[in-house]
Order: structure tokens, then C-alpha cells, then sequence
């Protein structure tokens, strides 16, 4: 192992580093670990392993695979319920979704893989205070059925964070607070149905993307692509937010390790980069954050259940 000793317990003195998490998460992967990586921060989040696969990654900054199955309509709000409260102690939900004919495994697994990448690029994106590994910590959510590749996702994180660093300069997932422009709401006015024209509706300029992808439940990564498309468009706009950060804040020096290999590390930025950090509560491990009621009734108001 190296000079990071993730095989108990443990917490960073000072701030760590992506590629410092990039490296404990190795680690665990090939000593075949079973536990937890609990990662604190902005908005910080957990890696969930089985004999050193990734089962699980959770980040209160993304959609969660409960969100992506219940907006999305694949599994009724009745049948999670019912699956959750007989097996939710035991972390046992994906396999009696599977067994209930509810989702396939094929399909389980994707969802799995698309939760588990966007929670690991809104933990690459943010700030990462310190993280400590959990050996006792084998419980989670809902497992990936086939488990995921650690070495891939950190990779495949660090692309789909340097095209949302070409494409999403102005822009945070987290801050940003997003309205149609007079071109958007007159678009909007003679387009059939479709994801832009989903995305379109939420745009009140009260949501940001993560909210716009929780609502929909979508993947937090494809719908901040499709709002900076429909930004370079001129359909879309951000607007000015009470907590908006000052010009100082919001344009930081660059990344000084930007330029390390992507396969080395879970890309990290200096807090306030792309104005994603400092956005949510610091919280000492990551929750499932789910968009609050008013949120919903007013998305079902507009006719978001279709």
C-alpha cells in the first residue's frame, strides 16, 4: 500500500485531495475491502465496496438510483414502498426489485452505474474536506447487481469532468439558477415533447440543473450538458441568486494538478472552481437529498408525471 492507510478508520488532518481519494479508493479496490469511504465536503459523499467492487456511490449533489427509477416512472411509488419496508434493513432492495419483476438486472445495473458516476463527478467537482474508510460500514441503499469497476469510474468521472469544464464554464449544477429567455419561452411555445422541452418548463428561474435532474430523473452529467447547450442556444440563461458568490470568489487561481493523468486521481478543483463548491451544507457524510415537497407539487402541477 502506500503511504495512505486506508485499512482502519482514519481522518485527514488537513484538506484532501481528489487524487488523494483517487488512491485510498484504489487501494480498498485491490485488497478486496468491504466497507465504506466516507468522504467529507461539498457536497461530499460515500463509496461502497464489497470485496473491493464498487457496489454504491452516494452524493447528496446527484440523483440517487431511487430518484432515477421513481421520476423516471420505471417503479411506482407503491412498489418502492412496499420492497423497502420488507428488506430495507438488510440493504437487500435490488435484488427484490429483481425477484418482483419490477426492473431487470440489466437495467438495475445501469441505473446502478449512472447513480454511482454522477454521484462520484459531484464529489470530484466539489471540495473534499478529509475521508476515512469504514470497515464496519456494509450496508447500503441498493447495490449495483454485477458491482463497478473502481479504476473505470474514476476515469470515466474525470472525462465527463473535463468536457462540463469545456461546456459549463459559467455554469454550477449546484448554484446556478436557471430561466428561459424570451428566444427559450418562444421555442418552448411551438416544440412537441422531448427533453429540452422538459428541462424548458422547470426553468423558472428558482431551479438549478440538480434540481432540474432530480425532477426528471435524469442523469445530474446529461441534463448539465443539455442546459449548456440550450445556454449556448440563447434559450436559456442563469439569473442572480440571494447567495451568489462575489466576482472574487466565483474565479479562482487554476487547478494547480489539472494536468495529472485522469487514471491517478478523481479530478479535483480548488474550492469555489466553476462556483460548485461551497454551494451545499457541509454535512459530515453524504444523505440521499430528495427535492423537497413544494418542489414536487408544483412539478405535478405542471404536468411533470407525465
Amino acid at each position: 500500500m502506500s503511504e495512505i492507510d486506508v485499512a482502519a478508520p482514519r481522518r485527514k488532518p488537513s484538506r484532501a485531495s481528489g487524487l488523494d481519494l483517487a488512491r485510498a479508493l484504489t487501494e480498498v479496490s485491490q485488497d478486496r475491502l468491504s466497507g465504506a469511504l466516507m468522504v467529507t465536503g461539498e457536497p461530499g459523499g460515500s463509496f461502497h465496496l464489497r470485496r473491493g467492487a464498487l457496489v454504491e456511490v452516494a452524493s447528496p449533489g446527484a440523483p440517487g438510483v431511487e430518484t432515477l427509477l421513481l421520476r423516471s416512472g420505471r417503479v411506482s411509488e407503491a412498489d418502492w414502498a412496499s420492497v423497502t419496508r420488507s428488506c430495507a434493513a438488510d440493504g437487500r432492495v435490488g435484488a427484490a426489485l429483481i425477484t418482483q419483476e419490477l426492473v431487470g438486472s440489466a437495467e438495475l445495473q445501469l441505473m446502478c452505474v449512472m447513480a454511482a458516476l454522477d454521484g462520484a463527478l459531484a464529489v470530484g467537482m466539489g471540495r473534499i474536506n478529509d475521508f476515512a474508510f469504514d470497515r464496519d460500514a456494509h450496508t447500503c441503499r441498493l447495490a449495483a447487481p454485477d458491482g463497478i469497476e473502481p479504476e473505470w469510474l474514476v476515469e470515466e468521472a474525470g472525462r465527463r469532468i473535463r468536457v462540463l469544464g469545456v461546456l459549463a464554464q459559467s455554469l454550477s449544477p449546484f448554484r446556478s439558477r436557471l430561466a428561459r429567455t424570451s428566444a427559450g419561452s418562444a421555442w418552448l411555445a411551438n416544440t412537441a415533447a422531448g427533453e429540452r422541452r422538459e428541462i424548458l418548463l422547470r426553468a423558472n428561474g428558482r431551479r438549478s440543473v440538480r434540481d432540474i435532474a432530480f425532477l426528471l430523473g435524469r442523469s445530474l452529467y446529461a441534463v448539465t450538458v443539455e442546459v449548456s447547450r440550450l445556454m449556448g442556444e440563447g434559450l436559456l440563461e442563469t439569473v442572480a441568486s440571494a447567495d451568489a458568490q462575489s466576482p472574487a470568489a466565483a474565479h479562482p487561481p487554476p487547478d494547480p494538478v489539472g494536468g495529472r493523468p485522469v487514471q491517478t486521481q478523481l479530478p479535483h478543483r480548488l474550492p469555489g472552481a466553476s462556483g460548485i463548491t461551497g454551494v451545499l451544507p457541509l454535512r459530515p457524510v453524504a444523505d440521499c437529498w430528495r427535492p423537497p415537497p413544494a418542489l414536487l407539487a408544483e412539478d405535478r402541477a405542471l404536468g411533470g408525471n407525465r
